[in-house]
């Protein structure tokens, strides 16, 4: 669906954690001229609905593939899409071991560093290295319409999981704080609809990490816990068993950057106790 002057947001279903169901390819179109943002998973129903869509506002040219991060909810798709349109592939230096594994045989064609700008017509979208979710995660500011594509560095609903080994809090909260700098009217982001009250929702991210990680703080100011006690003590049974894993990387990246602060220590046995 058409979403701004340039924008259009394409949800396709993908195996993403919930409560997502599907990851948003974006299609930003000037003339003839076109790049697709993420392209999803591999799947022959979610390309096709893209491919369709693409016949119907005219067939712009894709001049380009972007992808956020190598996650395989947000970049197979582009082995198809890569051949179907005749079109390279561009991520970040830090994805590319780990994207070339989601799209073999296939190759990253090009990378895309802090600063560069892609032309896409007339327009110009900016490249942002956004590190957090991963360590070479991609988000990008189009300012002719306003609009910061935000991977899952924000997401429009629920939070998103930041953890070793692809995620750093540290990086995280600057990412978020940088992306509060740019004068944006709506945020795209990975997964769910878009979003217009852009500062509150940063603000919303950037407050509901620093509560958590209070919140491990305070729990281990008096005992010596583990990451699996902390899971238990934080999320209270309210995690499903099938990604318990994303609670318990959750947890250990709060405590890496404690541990960084020189608030907490890590003992032996893997017990965190505050300092």
């Amino acid at each position: 669906m058409k979403v701004t002057e340039h924008v259009h947001r394409l949800p396709v279903t993908t195996p993403t954690l919930y409560p997502a169901t599907t990851t948003n390819v974006y299609v930003v179109r000037d003339g003839n001229s076109a790049v697709l943002i993420d392209a999803g998973y591999e799947h022959e129903v979610a390309h096709q609905a893209v491919v369709d869509y693409i016949e119907q506002i005219g067939s712009p040219k894709i001049e380009a593939i972007l992808i956020t991060h190598y996650h395989r909810d947000h970049s197979p798709g582009s082995k198809f899409f890569r051949t179907h349109f005749d079109c390279p592939v561009y991520a970040h230096p830090a994805e590319i071991s780990f994207l070339e594994q989601e799209i073999a045989p296939l190759k990253v064609d090009h990378t895309l560093l802090d600063g560069n700008v892609v032309s896409v017509g007339s327009l110009e979208l900016h490249v942002l290295h956004a590190p957090g979710h991963t360590h070479g995660c991609l988000n990008f500011w189009l300012p002719a319409d306003g609009v910061l594509f935000t991977a899952d560095n924000i997401v429009g609903e629920g939070t998103t999981w930041i953890g070793p080994p692809d995620g750093d809090l540290r990086a995280y909260l600057h990412t978020l704080r940088r992306l509060k700098t740019y004068s944006a009217s709506m945020i795209a982001p990975g997964h769910g609809e878009m979003i217009a009250n852009v500062q509150e929702k940063i603000d919303f991210f950037i407050g509901r990490r620093l509560e958590r990680e209070e919140q491990i703080y305070k729990l281990v100011q008096h005992q010596r816990m583990t990451v699996d006690e902390l899971v238990v003590a934080v999320y209270q049974n309210t995690v499903h068993p099938s990604v318990i894993w994303v609670a318990e990387r959750t947890i250990q990246g709060h405590l890496l950057k404690l541990v960084g602060d020189g608030r907490v220590k890590q003992l032996d046995g893997d017990r965190y106790l505050a300092i």
